[in-house]
């Protein structure tokens, strides 16, 4: 009788966030109370203080993950970033408007930048005491995150799902965990036919929030012309502002809103599409108008509690992303080696940070 191979099944292992709004409120108004007090300087220690929270309580197959940056890194690399900024800003409105010419070597370097961030975030990030590395190369990068988003433009979305597959395709092909590689192949029908609910929800959402806001508006407007007086010609103006002010909002709102909603759907095809040298493979399972509701109420709730429950939101939407991201394994995820390899550019990642732009490494 031939023997045959029994190759193991995969065995399924989910991301689990084990922290809670309570705990993580008494962090955060620690750090705004100290940044506050210190006008700022704490808040290299803050953001040290917040990541190795969420990092700490977040677990796969009973292990979590690390932040190792150090507050004074941090602290450094936000004072290059914030005088660059501040001398490009002082030379433009009170120098000469020329100087705004520096924004093409900004594009020039910007690459390097993205480089550079990626790869410090990703070395001090860890997991079994194995830490991640990104080696990414500067003219690749200078295709997809410079010169792509112009076609993007110019061909009013239409290329959108290309980019997008660049992007995740080359973030997760330059991504190693130790000395394993990850490897993306994001299908370009999947983020098309992604691109394409998208678009429909933004036609529907603008309709029915541009249409609510002129309305709305026209309502307001005619309250506002109760005690009226004026000529018949300014009452038109006044109406005509007030509602078109209102549907310009609403259209804004649904915009946003469907950025949410195609975002969630990349993040799931990305991670359904990269695996991990050994043949663990990843997955993502974010509902898109579930995404959407939770980052719009919380944005909501934050804003009418003058940010108050802002810990409870930033908790909610971790372990919403948490709890939506599996690893199927192929075997034990105690057998990957680590290897020396640079840290990167810490302050790319605080220019990044302050610019808001985050890959969600």
């Amino acid at each position: 009788m031939e023997n045959q191979a029994v190759t193991a099944p995969m065995q399924t292992q989910k991301f689990e966030f084990r922290g809670n709004a309570s705990e993580y409120f008494g962090i955060w108004i620690v750090n705004l109370l100290l940044s506050i007090l210190t006008l700022g300087i704490y808040t290299a220690w803050a953001k040290v203080r917040r990541l190795r929270y969420f990092y700490g309580n977040t677990f796969l197959d009973g292990h979590n993950f690390e932040y190792h940056a150090k507050p004074m890194q941090i602290l450094i690399g936000r004072i290059i970033v914030i005088g660059l900024l501040a001398l490009v800003n002082l030379l433009v409105n009170f120098v000469h408007p020329a100087f705004a010419l520096l924004f093409v070597p900004y594009l020039m370097a910007l690459p390097w930048l993205l480089n550079k961030a990626v790869g410090f975030n990703a070395r001090m990030t860890s997991y079994r005491n194995v830490r991640l590395s990104f080696s990414g190369t500067y003219w690749p990068a200078f295709g997809i995150f410079v010169a792509m988003p112009f076609a993007v433009i110019l061909t009013v979305g239409i290329l959108g799902p290309l980019a997008s597959q660049l992007s995740s395709n080359y973030l997760g092909r330059n991504l190693k965990y130790g000395t394993a590689r990850f490897e993306t192949n994001a299908p370009l029908g999947a983020l098309y036919g992604n691109w394409g609910m998208s678009l429909l929800m933004t036609l529907l959402a603008a309709a029915a929030f541009g249409g609510a806001g002129y309305l709305i508006g026209g309502v307001i407007s005619g309250f506002n012309t109760l005690a009226y007086t004026g000529t018949d010609t300014e009452l038109s103006e006044i109406l005509a502002g007030a509602t078109i002010v209102s549907a310009v909002v609403g259209f804004y709102l649904a915009l946003i809103l469907s950025f949410l909603f195609y975002a969630a759907g990349v993040r799931n095809i990305a991670f359904g599409a990269t695996t991990l040298e050994g043949g663990h493979r990843f997955s993502s399972t974010l509902g898109r108008l579930r995404f959407t509701f939770i980052m719009l109420t919380n944005f909501i709730v934050t804003v009418l509690t003058l940010s108050l429950m802002r810990p409870w939101a930033v908790v909610r939407s971790w372990r919403y992303m948490a709890d939506n991201t599996a690893l199927a394994a192929a075997g034990p995820l105690d057998g990957f080696v680590d290897q020396a390899m640079p840290e990167g550019g810490v302050a790319a990642a605080e220019y990044l940070d302050i610019e808001g732009i985050d890959f969600g490494l």
